[in-house]
């Protein structure tokens, strides 16, 4: 299995999800963590992560770059 990293935070989850979409619209994958702790719990400080595998990180961070 191929190591994930996060390639950005965002404290806003609708964001997370417009970059999300963006990425897969190129062919990557892309996997979102921390959505429900953000929701549920007010007080939640690490944000919402956008995760990729490895192999993608460079595309991914390049097409969030020329883009956002």
């Amino acid at each position: 299995m191929e190591k994930l990293v996060t390639i950005a935070t965002f404290l806003n989850v609708a964001e997370a999800h417009i970059v999300k979409g963006l990425l897969e619209s190129e062919g990557i994958q892309v996997f979102i963590y921390d959505e429900q702790a953000t929701m549920y719990s007010p007080n939640y400080v690490g944000g919402v992560r956008l995760v990729v595998k490895q192999s993608d990180v460079e595309n991914a961070k390049r097409i969030i770059q020329t883009t956002v």
